[in-house]
């Protein structure tokens, strides 16, 4: 895969142990682009550019392809960066020594190089398992967890009052920014430091430079013509002095540990890592916790290989330059001062760059070659798929798709039922989803919304001379319906274009192509090229990050106005429009997005009563016992109804009335008026689905409930009250998904509020 670069590096062909040929492509640079033959002994390779990428292709007699590659980490010598790229290309080994690269580059002092490697935590985790020093909460939910901890509470109480809302949101805000509660001693952020240098070689340095090869382009301020001399602090934390923030250290240090080994870890493969300079806030300079509000630098892109470990290099501008007159040295010499940065690293939606779905904790005080390991949150952060095996149609949004893939297109109930990795896909298209990764769980749902399809359409494990997908169609039909090509347009963005302004992705499709449908002859129809496979065999720099989804699916175009059953099939076929042996693949999916029926209506007493502005009513003693209607419904005909709930409350008391109507919820009520559900809805149970108030009331109309005041209620008021508030509350859910929600929608609301004055 593609290996990201910033800076100015020579690349030399360090070994080749292959009996496959070698090549390597350099992309995106201001200097040095090309293919270059992998060959030891070849003449270096002098790149130059901000960011750029390098990948290592080989040719097993089928054509060049991308090899695996991996990173070794960097070393810093001889006032020289440098580290190796390591391939392993198709033949039958894995011992990733077929071409190795050794990329090195000349280092100044404001040179900084980061590598390490990233991971994906699941599991039992409610705070971040890789950072050491410091407890960190990385997500809106994971602080939701936390507060329920009494140690954690505490300290955050103390830290962090200020994000201890008194009712929690019902979901995330759209930023969060993480807490950090440091567990080694009572300094919150450790102070800024700088590092202090004074030139050595000035007159040799300038020699140097004069005489370099223009390629081998050598920066100002080598490192190696410097001396390191010292740090000095920049920032003092007076507040760590304040008793009033001390928490219990030692109980947190004892919950980190134990929860670091109730989480799961699996290496954040092929993510791009947005690296950020963070400016502290005045208050966090003067020794407060991290905030997130100081100034954030964007300062570049990496992107992490397959084993989730990246490199990265960013020059940063000196903050003080003084010559020997301004500070009396010898003749000579010269000082430079050099602030160390924090960095932070932010996730952003590849398709929509501008949205950050992950901003991690920042690092303190980076040293020029420093390994920082980065950790985040799965259930935010999900690395894509390698695409070893899997099928065409291996998952819709977070909702992984199991069982066999249907190669033969059958529509029979046993072809599209796929049970599998805790999910199940049932014959009709309704979904039930068990698998912990999806992020959450429900049975028996329809689809509704944009639907991300997501599957292998280039298998890694593939044999050398196997054909390779070129081209993909997508068709649909409903039942008894003939068959429609799909034709929504389709981008995905290439790693070189970031940066460019508006830009949300090159178009993949649909193209007018020929090819042989159905085993015909070949006609001309909407088909869109295989991103997958342009990546792996042509190293072309297709954003990794959702590389394994081939289409978003706006759903109500192909339920055409009546929720239902809808079938899809997906065809692979090569560069002469051949259908490609097995690459197909037909599911069925059960598309709802009509709204619920559902209302509150109609709440008025039976008798005239005197009504005044604001729905206040005015009662003698001989109307407290006046019968009250209401209307309502909550109902979905095609059974995808969760639940409902009709309620009523009164203050400053509570009343009991006495339902009349309908008679199937007649009798004595406070509080709950009318519940429902179906607990045999289970995907055990066969889905039979629910209608709601259709099924509880045999009618789809609106449903007149009467009710007044139960004899032992005595009336709307009890005697001593003279006023109150009465309140009608109607809420229900939905079984729908459009594979990332929670499956349940809703919660669907309505109500009405009146009151009562005794006169």
């Amino acid at each position: 895969m593609f290996i990201s670069m910033q800076g100015n590096w020579t690349i030399n062909v360090k070994s080749k142990s292959a009996a496959y040929p070698q090549r390597f492509i350099v992309i995106g640079a201001s200097g040095g682009n090309g293919t270059y033959n992998g060959v030891v002994g070849a003449p270096p390779v002098y790149v130059t550019g901000n960011h750029w990428l390098i990948a290592i292709q080989n040719n097993p007699g089928s054509g060049f392809r991308q090899s695996d590659t991996r990173i070794k980490f960097p070393t810093i010598s001889g006032g020289m960066f440098s580290f190796d790229i390591e391939s392993n290309d198709a033949g039958a080994d894995q011992d990733f020594n077929d071409l190795v690269l050794s990329c090195s580059s000349y280092a100044s002092i404001s040179d900084y190089l980061l590598y390490g490697n990233v991971t994906v935590y699941t599991g039992n985790c409610y705070i971040n398992p890789c950072r050491r020093r410091w407890v960190v909460i990385d997500t809106y939910k994971q602080l939701q967890v936390a507060l329920n901890n009494d140690v954690l509470r505490a300290a955050i109480e103390k830290l962090y009052p200020e994000r201890i809302l008194p009712i929690p949101q019902p979901d995330p805000p759209p930023f969060f920014s993480p807490l950090m509660i440091n567990v080694v001693d009572d300094v919150q952020l450790p102070s800024k430091l700088s590092n202090i240098y004074t030139r050595t070689n000035f007159e040799q340095r300038y020699a140097k430079t004069k005489k370099a090869k223009t390629e081998d382009v050598i920066p100002e301020n080598l490192l190696n013509d410097f001396q390191l001399t010292g740090t000095r602090a920049l920032s003092n934390n007076l507040l760590s002095l304040n008793k009033e923030l001390l928490y219990d250290k030692i109980g947190l240090a004892r919950l980190k540990d134990s929860i670091r080994f109730g989480c799961n870890t699996e290496a954040g493969a092929n993510l791009t890592l947005n690296f950020y300079e963070y400016d502290r806030s005045s208050s966090e300079l003067a020794g407060a916790p991290y905030q997130g509000d100081g100034a954030k630098n964007f300062l570049g892109s990496a992107i992490t290989d397959m084993n989730g470990n990246y490199i990265y290099r960013f020059t940063q501008s000196l903050s003080e330059l003084v010559n020997e007159i301004q500070n009396d040295v010898a003749s000579g010499e010269n000082v430079l001062e050099q602030a160390r940065p924090d960095v932070l690293v932010r996730i952003t939606d590849s398709f929509h760059p501008s949205i950050t779905l992950f901003e991690g904790a920042p690092y303190f005080n980076v040293n020029q070659l420093q390994r920082l390991d980065f950790c985040f949150p799965g259930d935010v952060v999900r690395p894509s798929s390698f695409c070893f095996n899997g099928n065409l149609v291996g998952s819709l949004g977070n909702v992984f798709i199991g069982g066999a893939q249907n190669t033969s297109a059958s529509t029979s109930t046993a072809a599209l039922d796929r049970n599998g990795y805790n999910n199940h896909l049932r014959s009709n298209g309704v979904i039930t989803v068990r698998n912990s990764q999806a992020g959450f769980g429900i049975d028996c749902a329809a689809w509704k919304g944009w639907i991300d399809v997501k599957g292998c359409l280039y298998n890694l494990q593939r044999k050398k001379d196997d054909p390779v997908i070129r081209h993909y169609t997508i068709r649909f039909r409903k039942p008894g319906k003939p068959w429609q090509f799909v034709n929504e347009q389709y981008r995905h963005p290439k790693f070189s274009k970031r940066f460019l302004p508006f830009y949300n992705g090159d178009v993949t499709g649909p193209y007018n192509t020929s090819l042989k449908v159905d085993g015909g002859a070949p006609v001309i129809v909407p088909a869109y090229i295989n991103i997958q496979a342009e990546t792996y065999m042509d190293g072309i720099d297709w954003e990794f990050s959702n590389l394994d989804r081939y289409m978003q699916l706006n759903s109500a175009i192909y339920e055409a106005g009546e929720p239902g059953r809808v079938y899809f099939l997906v065809e692979g076929y090569d560069a002469s429009g051949n259908l490609v042996p097995n690459a197909r693949d037909l599911i069925v999916l059960y598309i709802h997005n009509k709204p619920i029926e559902f209302g509150l209506s109609g709440v008025t007493f039976i008798a005239p009563l005197e009504q005044l502005p604001c729905n206040l009513y005015k009662m003698t003693a001989a109307e407290m016992n006046t019968p009250l209607r209401l209307n309502f419904k909550a109902n979905d005909k095609w059974g995808f109804m969760n639940d409902y709930t009709l309620s009523m409350s009164k203050c400053p008391s509570a009343v009991e009335v006495n339902v009349t109507t309908p008679l199937s919820i007649s009798g004595n009520k406070t509080g709950l008026l009318k519940a429902g559900s179906n607990s045999a809805n289970t995907d055990v149970g066969g889905c039979p689905g629910y209608t709601g108030t259709i099924a509880d009331f045999g009618s789809t109309a609106f449903i007149t409930v009467q009710m007044q005041p139960s004899v032992a209620a005595g009336g709307w008021l009890k005697a001593g009250e003279e006023f109150a508030v009465v309140s009608f509350s109607l809420t229900a859910s939905m079984r729908r998904t459009n594979g990332y929600n929670s499956g349940l929608e809703g919660t669907y609301e309505a109500g009405t509020t009146f009151y009562i004055q005794r006169k």
